[in-house]
C-alpha cells in the first residue's frame, strides 16, 4: 500500500475555516451601483450599491448616501469588520493576497502528517469559497523517521505527481523573482497529539523558536532525547544549531542518550553553572568542554566566562597555543594576565597575539612568543616591520627632504615643513584620522608634496595636513583632524605661505 494513501482526508470547508481562524490579511468591501434590490416591485426603485464583504462573505444591498459614498466606507455595514472599499471590477486585487498555510494532522496509529498549501484569495467569490488552496508538500512522521513528498502546478503542465524527496525540511512557497510568501501554521493541541509519535516533541515551542521546525521534528522522531533539551531550558541551542553551530552542538549533546543524565557530556555541577550563566550559548558550552579536557578549565564561573570570551572572538584558541609552543592551560593564564595589564578584553588580546605571531613568522624573527608585555612587544615589532616594508622609500624620502628644505617656513606662531619619512606619514594619517599615508609613494616620486602644519608651541602635535601641487605650487588640500575644514588661523597662514613660496620660487628661477 502506498504511504501517501494513508494520509487522512481533510474537508475543504474545514480547511478554509482553519485558515480564516489563523490568517489575518486585508479585507475588501466590493461595491457597484444598482437601481435597487429584489424588493423593487414592492418598495419601488431605490438608488444604492450591490456589495460583497470578503470578511463575512455576505452579498447585500446598501442604499446610497450622497454624503458618504461607498468609497469612504471603513467598516462593513453588516459584520462591522474593518475593510478596504473597492469597485466591483477590481476583484483582481484579491489574487495578490497569497501565503503558505501549514497544518499538522493526526494520522493512523501514532502517525502525524504535516501538510503545506499554497493559498490565495478566491477572485470569483460567487463560487462560495473564500480561498483557493493547493497542497504542494506533505511530510509523514513515524517512530524512527520521516518522509517528505512534493508536487507542483503550472499553467502549461498542470499538476505533477507526488515526488518523494530525500531531505525533510520546511518547503516554503517561493514565487517569481525570489519572493517568498509568508508562512502560517495550524498546530494541534496536546489532546490531539496524545499517543502520537510527536506527543512529547514540544511542538509549540519548536514552531515558536526554530526557523525550520519541520526538520527538527524529523530529528525528534529519530532521537527522542531532544525533548530533554527543552525541559532543561536549552531549546535555543537547537536554533543555534540551525545557524551553523552543528559541530559544537554534537560535541556537547549526545543524541543517542536513553537517560536524561546522559544527554549532555557535562557533570551536574557544570550543567547548573551553564544554566545560571546568562549567555550559555552552545558554542560557549562546547568550548568549555574542550578547555576542561585540555586541563585549562574547571567547574567554576571564571572558566565559563573565559570560554564565552574566546568562543565569541571566533579565533582558534588551541591553534594559538600550538603556535606559541605552550599548553592551553598556560595560554589561558597568559591571556588573563595580559588582559589585566592592558585593560583589553580577552578577544582583543587574542587578536593582538595572533597578529604578533604572524609578524614573527613573516619576518622570520626568533622572538619570544609569549612576551612579558604583549602590547609593547607588538608595537616594537610593528615599527620594525614598517621600516622593512618602507625600505625602498626611505632613500627617496631622504632625497626629497633635501630638495624641499626651502619649503620650510615659520610665521605667526606656526610653522610648516615637508614630511620627513614613510613612518612619519603613516603616523600622521593615524593621528589625523585621514588617508595621507596613501600619498607616500606619490610624495617619494615627486608627484605630490606633503607638508605638516604645526603650532610653534606644540611642534610634535598634529594640527593640519597639507598637499601641494609640485608643478604649480598651489594648495590641493589643507585639512584638520578627520578631514575637517581648515581653521581661519590656518587659512590665513596658508594664504601668506603660498605668496611666500611663489616669491622664493621666482627668485630661485632667476638665480
Amino acid at each position: 500500500m502506498d504511504l501517501l494513501e494513508l494520509c487522512p482526508e481533510l474537508d475543504y470547508t474545514a480547511l478554509c475555516d482553519r485558515i480564516a481562524e489563523i490568517v489575518t490579511h486585508e479585507e475588501f468591501l466590493f461595491f457597484r451601483r444598482t437601481d435597487g434590490d429584489e424588493l423593487n416591485w414592492v418598495l419601488g426603485a431605490v438608488d444604492g450599491y450591490e456589495m460583497h464583504c470578503t470578511a463575512c462573505g455576505k452579498d447585500f444591498f446598501e442604499a446610497r448616501n450622497r454624503k458618504k459614498p461607498a468609497k469612504q466606507y471603513e467598516h462593513c455595514p453588516r459584520c462591522g469588520a474593518r475593510i478596504s472599499p473597492s469597485r466591483w471590477r477590481d476583484r483582481a486585487r484579491l489574487e495578490s493576497i497569497q501565503f503558505a498555510f501549514h497544518i499538522l494532522q493526526r494520522g493512523m496509529g501514532r502517525d502525524v502528517w504535516f501538510r503545506s498549501y499554497q493559498v490565495e484569495t478566491q477572485r470569483d467569490f460567487e463560487t462560495g469559497y473564500k480561498y483557493n488552496a493547493f497542497e504542494y508538500a506533505r511530510v509523514l512522521y513515524q517512530d524512527g523517521g520521516a518522509i517528505r513528498w512534493t508536487r507542483r502546478r503550472s499553467w502549461y503542465f498542470g499538476v505533477t505527481n507526488w515526488e518523494r524527496k530525500g531531505s525533510v525540511n520546511l518547503k516554503r512557497w517561493h514565487g517569481n523573482m525570489g519572493h517568498t510568501r509568508e508562512d502560517y501554521f495550524h498546530l494541534p493541541d496536546a489532546d490531539e497529539l496524545r499517543g502520537s509519535c510527536l506527543q512529547y516533541a514540544m511542538v509549540q515551542e519548536a514552531f515558536d523558536t526554530l526557523a525550520d521546525p519541520v526538520a527538527y521534528l524529523e530529528q525528534y522522531v529519530k532521537y527522542p532525547a531532544l525533548e530533554w533539551l527543552w525541559k532543561l531550558d536549552l531549546g535555543h541551542w537547537l536554533r543555534q544549531r540551525e545557524q551553523g553551530h552543528g559541530k559544537e552542538f554534537l560535541r556537547i549533546v549526545n543524541l543517542r542518550a536513553r537517560e536524561p543524565g546522559n544527554l549532555l557530556r557535562l557533570t551536574r555541577q557544570e550543567l547548573r553553572l551553564i544554566r545560571e550563566f546568562p549567555a550559555y550559548r552552545v558554542e560557549c558550552a562546547a568550548m568549555y568542554l574542550r578547555l576542561r579536557r585540555a586541563g585549562a578549565a574547571q567547574a567554576d564561573r571564571a572558566s565559563l566566562v573565559f570560554a564565552e570570551e574566546i568562543s565569541s572572538a571566533y579565533r582558534d584558541f588551541f591553534a594559538l597555543a600550538e603556535r606559541a609552543g605552550t599548553t592551553p592551560r598556560v595560554l589561558r593564564k597568559y591571556y588573563n594576565k595580559q588582559s589585566g595589564r592592558s585593560g583589553r578584553t580577552i578577544g582583543q588580546v587574542m587578536d593582538e597575539h595572533r597578529d604578533y605571531l604572524d609578524q614573527l613568522d613573516r619576518m622570520q624573527a626568533d622572538g619570544d612568543r609569549l612576551p612579558r608585555d604583549l602590547h609593547a612587544a607588538h608595537a616594537r615589532l610593528s615599527a620594525r616591520e614598517r621600516k622593512l616594508k618602507n625600505r625602498d622609500l626611505n632613500g627617496a624620502f631622504r632625497a626629497r627632504r633635501r630638495l624641499l628644505r626651502w619649503l620650510c617656513w615659520r610665521h605667526g606662531g606656526m610653522f610648516i615643513r615637508p614630511v620627513d619619512s614613510p613612518e612619519e606619514i603613516i603616523r600622521e594619517g593615524e593621528q589625523q584620522d585621514n588617508c595621507v599615508a596613501g600619498y607616500a609613494r606619490a610624495h617619494a616620486e615627486g608627484r605630490s608634496i606633503i607638508l605638516l602644519l604645526r603650532r610653534a608651541d606644540k611642534p610634535c602635535e598634529s594640527w593640519h595636513t597639507v598637499e601641494l601641487d609640485p608643478m604649480t605650487l598651489t594648495c590641493r588640500q589643507c585639512y584638520g583632524y578627520s578631514n575637517a575644514e581648515r581653521t581661519a588661523e590656518a587659512a590665513a597662514f596658508m594664504e601668506a605661505y603660498l605668496d611666500h613660496i611663489k616669491a622664493i620660487s621666482r627668485t630661485r628661477r632667476t638665480a
